[in-house]
């Protein structure tokens, strides 16, 4: 297991661990269920061991780190429930999103969906699966953004890091890809239609079929390493 290494290290050594061993977990570069040992972080990043032992505390009380009392630290495991449940609120959350945005969005919202909609399309084309993840996330997020609802907002933020791994894990299919942007276009139509009851019941629908899509091409326990308990 090995960790993406930036270039500069900043003064705050710990913050910049912490930056460093959590991106890569959120990118599945370190996969869930993998040990990080802590000397060989140390050794990859060139630090000592005390700021990437304080990044794991750090990761632990975010939930992306356990810590196995004489034995270790690994990364937090992605489970069936895990997933289920994760998907159960942000449908609940999404939809709701959708469906008071629906009404209050701008000409230059639509105009811009528009063109987010067709770069992801575009992007699944040409095979550009990064592309297509940043645009995903750019739609999503904007119809949240622009709910008026700031406990809402802050809900879903708090997901942010776990659906960021969940998004990672639905590129490993190109059906559920596409399929995702057809879903996508139909919200984006009932959307110009100011429609925001079919909005947010076509949100709700494509987030629970990106669930059953996954759960069904996900592997858990090739995505879980085996751990100690």
């Amino acid at each position: 297991m090995r960790v993406r290494n930036p270039s500069g290290k900043p003064s705050a050594l710990k913050d910049w661990a912490y930056d460093t061993i959590k991106e890569s977990i959120l990118n599945l570069r370190v996969p869930p269920g993998a040990q990080l040992h802590i000397e060989d972080l140390a050794d990859q990043m060139g630090i000592s061991r005390t700021p990437v032992r304080e990044a794991l505390l750090r990761l632990e009380s975010d939930g992306l780190v356990r810590a196995v009392p004489r034995v270790g630290f690994f990364v937090t495991e992605i489970t069936r429930r895990d997933l289920e449940d994760l998907f159960e609120v942000r449908a609940l959350l999404e939809s709701h999103a959708a469906e008071k945005a629906a009404s209050l969005l701008t000409e230059d919202d639509l105009s811009h969906i528009d063109r987010l909609l067709e770069t992801s399309v575009s992007a699944v084309e040409q095979g550009d699966l990064d592309r297509f993840l940043e645009t995903e996330i750019a739609l999503h997020t904007l119809l949240i953004e622009r709910a008026p609802n700031r406990q809402l907002v802050g809900m879903m933020e708090s997901l942010q890091d776990l659906t960021h791994r969940e998004r990672i894990l639905s590129l490993e299919s190109l059906e559920n890809v596409r399929e995702s942007c057809i879903e996508h276009r139909r919200i984006v139509e009932a959307l110009h239609q100011r429609d925001g009851e079919l909005a947010g019941r076509l949100m709700r629908e494509h987030i629970c079929a990106v669930r059953d899509r996954m759960l069904q091409f996900v592997d858990l326990s090739h995505v879980n390493a085996d751990t100690p308990t």
